[in-house]
């Protein structure tokens, strides 16, 4: 029997990029721009550009994906209503990804590295950290759940082996330096092409939601409560 690999459109506008990448049979064509403030303007352009170089239309995929956060609110807000629009409209399920695992796959793709520590800015004197581990099909899983923590408290987990990557290494670098003896990589951007590995994966394990469950995540929501 042969195998009909997935058509998936994945988004993401949790940072100040703005990205788009649609997977078609197994091949990837993608756009990403840094451009703050910006997404708006920018995204649906970027998305009916992949679909109309693909010549498909909505209807025919088979299923949409996207960095469902932690991150900006404004952008997984925004990214979470084209994802259910678009998925209502066209009857598709919703893949939801973890921005913090996108650039955790980001970082086994580029630079094999096993084991990844994520923290991006959350502002406020925190971030949001993932503990990442590539499993034996190169799918980055998380190791804990993502949180939203003190930058400090990070430290008593910081073992070698682990690569660490997001902005919040940037951000609080004196904080990493003094306490937290890891590689650094320098990249801060969640990006759709590295999601769509992620989401192919789900994908084939039904790991999937309606238009209506498709919401996004806010950890410091879940703090407040």
């Amino acid at each position: 029997m042969t195998f009909i690999y997935p058509k998936i459109l994945a988004i993401d506008t949790s940072t100040d990029a703005c990205s788009a990448a649609l997977l078609v049979d197994h091949k990837i064509n993608d756009q990403f721009i840094v451009a703050p403030k910006q997404h708006t303007k920018l995204i649906l352009s970027m998305i009916n550009e992949l679909l109309n170089e693909a010549q498909l239309e909505l209807n025919q995929l088979d299923a949409i994906a996207f960095g469902s956060g932690p991150g900006s609110f404004t952008g997984v807000r925004l990214a979470t209503s084209i994802v259910q629009g678009f998925a209502f409209a066209a009857n598709l399920p919703v893949i939801k990804i973890s921005t913090l695992r996108i650039l955790a796959q980001e970082v086994f793709i580029e630079f094999k590295a096993p084991k990844v520590l994520v923290a991006q800015d959350a502002r406020m004197q925190e971030v949001y950290f993932g503990e990442y581990g590539v499993d034996n099909k190169g799918i980055m899983q998380e190791i804990k759940p993502d949180s939203l923590i003190k930058p400090e408290n990070i430290t008593k987990i910081c073992a070698d082996g682990f690569i660490g990557v997001g902005s919040g290494f940037e951000v609080y670098r004196d904080i990493f330096s003094q306490r937290c003896n890891i590689k650094i990589i320098d990249r801060k951007y969640a990006q759709a092409k590295y999601m769509l590995q992620l989401a192919e994966f789900e994908f084939a394990k039904g790991n999937m939601v309606s238009a209506k469950e498709a919401l996004p995540t806010y950890l410091r929501e879940k703090v407040v409560q």
